[in-house]
């Protein structure tokens, strides 16, 4: 990856983990209505150690470092229609990671994530969840694509 790349993919992991770390600032300090989210996703109990594993097993299985689950580098020339399969991989490591450090950020300072989205008919939530949400979406929308190119050929 270029230099420029780097700097590009850089400044958004931060803009994204200051967005929202900025965000449950405010919202503390203004007066809003949060929780303090002991639990994990779906009532999970919290450790921090498993939550850090669980975020760098996804990164090396993304950037595929150590594990050879898929053979990335046999599809890395598969185009799609947004963009290639390295730049979409990035992008969703880069949701993916910013969204797990900034909650991780909210464990070790706080002891628990900050959330304050309320729609009423969901878990309450924040933006960190939003971006791992995202790019879980297009993780299993990446998946989802190849394996039916790889079945159509």
């Amino acid at each position: 990856m270029g230099k420029y790349k780097k700097i590009i993919y850089t400044v958004c992991f931060l803009f994204l983990i200051s967005l929202d770390q900025i965000s449950k600032y405010i919202i503390r300090t203004k007066g809003g209505f949060y929780i303090c989210n002991k639990n994990l996703a779906f009532g999970l109990s919290p450790h921090i150690i498993i939550s850090a594993i669980l975020l760098i097993a996804l990164f090396l299985f993304i950037y595929n470092l150590k594990f050879k689950i898929i053979n990335l580098k046999s599809i890395s020339n598969l185009k799609f229609k947004i963009s290639n399969y390295k730049t979409q991989s990035k992008i969703i490591a880069l949701l993916i990671l910013s969204g797990g450090i900034s909650n991780i950020i909210d464990r070790l300072y706080f002891g628990c994530v900050i959330d304050f989205i309320d729609l009423k008919f969901w878990p309450v939530f924040n933006f960190a969840d939003i971006y791992i949400t995202i790019g879980v979406i297009i993780l299993i929308t990446q998946h989802i694509t190849y394996n039916m190119k790889q079945k159509s050929n």
